[in-house]
């Protein structure tokens, strides 16, 4: 009987050949995927003004001076480009309303700015999260590119120009047919990366070579909904103007690693807490002081000190930069405080309970609902345990994770004179003496109450 261990052998060989040509494959589209997303970065609202100013470099520039003018930058917007760890800077136009919303969007692309114009226009009855309508992709020169028409959320279509005019600025991109979308749906809040900016070798020759692989960009984000992977234009120019000269080496690096944070930076934070009008902040290390940290008013209006104690030696880095981020803060809620309460009550500057109150008004004027202040104190604690989790692993959060416990114990802990916090931790509670513990266990670099402190030492 003829043997079939040869046959046998042979197939095992040619599976095996075939498992590994495919995860060749995978390898090589791995990396290509990276190496695409590589060549994206983050333009800076400083950068971008600038760019957009220079008639050298900028088409908008160039053609109008009025155009410009009707960008709104103290709206502007740094957004999470998903499956990357840069961000979309997003411009709205001033004149926006509720028949369309448009916005400049701006990315460098292998070390150039590039830049379009990205505009929703809601059909009757449209909301924001499942939008429906079309969606227009300009030139900044207000050129038709590409257009979309969605329905509750998800493109349908792609509008597909049958005209061979290309009048600048034509609301609805001159005449246009439908083209069904085939395949897999694409979502509105999932804008693919390729759908803006073009696909390696389109005519557009925005997108680096290839393309750009499993990215997306969430068009609702800064269009009227949570705004919540967010950098506002206010938060950067606060977190610019923070003056850290007599700040000693060690809080110093801290902050400046906090400013990079690319999820979680000081900014971010500020944006996710609703800040919305510059202030001044000069931080300084001082012996003088009895708790790790204090902020108080400088004397002149929406100027704030903070002081970080050079007494905690023990501290950790980590704790150091827990003790930045809450009195960052602390200076945000003094900056809510209007001008005449700060004239005729002082005092106010030295009531954390009422400085919170402000913070909750924010929201729910006058709320003293114990349900609105713990939204309220949530939304500080994600924030702050956001960058906290960042700044200590290097690892950015993805939007919409929680931080792990350990930095939101420590986010909490810069609440303790809140009303909500005694409400929700009663003292030699289990989460009270945890909080407690982890919060001064980082201010030793000790064990406390079985919290053992997780920062590296100051050095």
């Amino acid at each position: 009987m003829t043997s079939k261990k040869p046959e046998i052998t042979k197939n095992l060989k040619r599976i095996v050949l075939f498992i590994i040509t495919l995860a060749l494959t995978n390898c090589q589209d791995s990396e290509n995927t990276i190496q695409q997303q590589s060549n994206i970065k983050t333009v800076s609202f400083s950068e971008l003004k600038a760019f957009l100013t220079n008639s050298t470099y900028s088409s908008l520039a160039k053609s109008s001076t009025d155009e410009l003018s009707t960008l709104d930058f103290d709206q502007a917007t740094q957004e999470i480009i998903n499956g990357s760890d840069q961000l979309l800077t997003v411009i709205p136009f001033s004149e926006n309303n509720e028949f369309q919303n448009n916005r400049l969007l701006a990315v460098k692309i292998d070390n150039e700015i590039k830049t379009v114009i990205f505009s929703m226009q809601p059909d009757e009855g449209s909301n924001i999260s499942l939008f429906s309508g079309k969606i227009f992709i300009y030139s900044s020169e207000w050129k038709f590119l590409k257009g979309f028409r969605a329905k509750e959320g998800v493109i349908i279509s792609e509008l597909v120009k049958i005209a061979a005019s290309t009048t600048a600025k034509t609301i609805d991109g001159g005449q246009l047919q439908d083209v069904v979308v085939l395949g897999k749906p694409k979502l509105v809040n999932a804008t693919d990366w390729d759908m803006i900016w073009g696909s390696g070798g389109s005519s557009m020759g925005y997108s680096p070579s290839g393309g750009a692989s499993g990215m997306s960009w969430d068009a609702t984000s800064s269009g009227g909904g949570s705004g919540s992977s967010s950098v506002n234009a206010v938060a950067e120019t606060i977190e610019e103007l923070i003056i850290t000269d007599s700040l000693d080496d060690c809080p110093k690096k801290v902050f400046e690693l906090l400013k990079k944070g690319t999820n979680a930076s000081i900014a971010k934070v500020l944006s996710e807490l609703g800040t919305s009008k510059v202030y001044n902040v000069k931080i300084t290390s001082s012996s003088k002081i009895s708790r790790p940290a204090s902020s108080i008013p400088s004397g002149t209006a929406n100027n704030y000190n903070i002081m970080i104690s050079s007494n905690y030696t023990s501290a950790t880095k980590l704790f150091r930069a827990s003790n930045l981020l809450h009195e960052i803060v602390h200076c945000y809620f003094f900056s809510l405080v209007d001008e005449y309460t700060a004239k005729n009550n002082p005092a106010i500057f030295d009531d954390f309970p009422a400085l919170y109150q402000k913070f909750v008004d924010k929201k729910y004027p006058g709320s003293k609902d114990a349900a609105h202040h713990d939204a309220m104190a949530k939304s500080y604690v994600d924030a702050i345990g956001a960058a906290l989790q960042e700044f200590d692993t290097g690892k950015a959060l993805k939007k919409g994770d929680i931080p792990d416990q350990i930095y939101t114990d420590l986010a909490w802990g810069g609440l303790q004179e809140a009303p909500i916090f005694q409400k929700k931790f009663p003292v030699n509670s289990v989460d009270y003496n945890r909080i407690i513990g982890r919060y001064n266990g980082e201010s030793v670099n000790s064990t406390i109450n079985g919290q053992k402190a997780v920062g590296e030492p100051c050095k």
